[in-house]
């Protein structure tokens, strides 16, 4: 049976990228010697990957932003009783 190397995130878990990763994705988007070697089909994913990843981030981001205000007004709600 093989074992996992290092630590793994578990199969369920969505691993987002790392800043490093969207930019390396960005500067692949832009290189117009890869882009003369992917079709136009493989372009457009590549593009329509890093906008749904920013999107994905966005609300990621919008959500742990309302987590927090709420949190923030439970608080400041116990606080004054």
């Amino acid at each position: 049976m093989k074992k996992p190397k290092g630590k793994q995130p578990p199969k369920n878990q969505f691993k987002m990228l790392t800043d490093k990763e969207l930019r390396l994705l960005e500067e692949l988007e832009k290189n117009q010697d890869v882009v003369y070697l992917l079709n136009t089909e493989e372009c457009e994913f590549v593009s329509r990957l890093i906008s749904s990843y920013r999107e994905i981030r966005r609300q990621l981001l919008a959500i742990q932003l309302n987590q927090q205000e709420d949190w923030l007004e439970e608080y400041n709600k116990n606080k004054g009783e």
